[in-house]
């Protein structure tokens, strides 16, 4: 069942389009996340779902209700965001009591809910404490409980995260994604943090100056990017990208990249390519690892640059004019300027038009 439509939505600031023909479809408890650089509309788009800011076209769909022209608190939604907003002169209790208040629901209900909320976001023994007595993590936790007491049909999210430290952010993004499966509320959350939007997102929806350019499961947009944006945007270090020209021969196809020719017998072309087509090819450094002598394709390279993330080792090899960063293991560790046999899982390429940036 949809429970979110957004139609045909565009959003302008005199001249400057900050949103473009944007149509979005959710599911009743997916987890959405619009993921994209900053400016791109992220931001801008989940606080018009939310009712902060109007449409200049298009249409909001909450519950197969029209809440186009529906003020925010009307719309049966809960934000979170990335400043917390809480009430410093308030408790913990009484942040997380005050939406309720103001929408009259007697006392006598507020005050389990907000206990039973409380112990579930382990925080019930911080509720008579103040905003300034808790840390970061701590408020963000009370931020996300007041959203939780009303119990709405959505959840928004705003970069909620951004303010906390790596260790800590890592932390409550498992608590994140354990509250979502507990309760099962569709939300749509904003990041500009790939971790967070590949671990969270049932979905993801990545954005490129106020328009959609994939709509995936994680997993589905990292290894199948539909254009080069998004094969660059996502993963960290980014994608390989080597320029090269499509060769159609005794029916096989394979792509000319500098001295080497790399098979594409295995690829699914998404359109169909044609000899001398200038093309990107594209493979994640994961899929660039020590050679073990089984693989359909490998190359001798050298070494030029080695870094060390403990996992493993980020290791950037010449290739012709060009150079690509391949990832292997921590126990495996070539020298500086010494050839060394790297195999390519060619089963993970991408393989880009070089004039349209599209995947073909």
């Amino acid at each position: 069942m949809i429970d979110i439509r957004i139609s045909n939505c565009n959003k302008n600031y005199g001249s400057l389009r900050v949103l473009k023909d944007i149509n979005l479809e959710i599911e009743r408890g997916e987890f959405i996340v619009l993921l994209g650089p900053s400016g791109c509309g992220k931001s801008t788009l989940l606080h018009i779902v939310a009712g902060l800011d109007r449409l200049s076209s298009g249409a909001i769909e909450i519950g197969g209700r029209d809440v186009t022209d529906v003020e925010p608190k009307d719309r049966d939604i809960a934000m979170v965001f990335q400043s917390y907003a809480l009430y410093p002169t308030m408790s913990v209790r009484s942040n997380m009591e005050f939406g309720l208040r103001m929408r009259g629901k007697p006392m006598a209900e507020i005050r389990p809910l907000v206990e039973d909320k409380a112990r579930m976001l382990h925080i019930d023994h911080l509720l008579d404490r103040r905003p300034s007595q808790l840390s970061g993590g701590q408020r963000q936790r009370v931020a996300i409980g007041r959203a939780l007491v009303r119990d709405p049909k959505v959840f928004l999210f705003d970069e909620p995260l951004s303010n906390l430290d790596a260790k800590l952010r890592a932390s409550m993004r498992t608590e994140i994604k354990k509250l979502h499966q507990s309760l099962g509320t569709t939300a749509i959350y904003v990041t500009h943090d790939q971790l967070e939007a590949m671990t969270l997102a049932t979905r993801m929806v990545v954005m490129k100056a106020g328009e959609i350019q994939q709509v995936g499961k994680p997993e589905e947009v990292y290894h199948r990017p539909v254009n080069l944006f998004v094969a660059d945007f996502l993963g960290n270090p980014g994608m390989n990208f080597m320029k090269g020209r499509l060769r159609l021969e005794g029916g096989r196809v394979s792509a000319d990249v500098g001295a080497a020719t790399i098979p594409l017998d295995g690829y699914a072309f998404d359109t169909s390519p044609t000899d001398g087509q200038a093309v990107m090819v594209g493979l994640r450094p994961e899929s660039v690892q020590p050679s073990t002598g089984g693989e359909p394709f490998a190359l001798t390279l050298k070494p030029t640059l080695i870094e060390h993330t403990g996992s493993d080792n980020l290791v950037v090899l010449a290739m012709g004019s060009e150079e690509i960063v391949g990832k292997f293991p921590s126990d495996m560790l070539p020298k500086l300027g010494e050839p060394v046999a790297v195999g390519f899982d060619l089963s993970r390429l991408s393989v880009f038009d070089a004039q349209t940036e599209r995947r073909i």
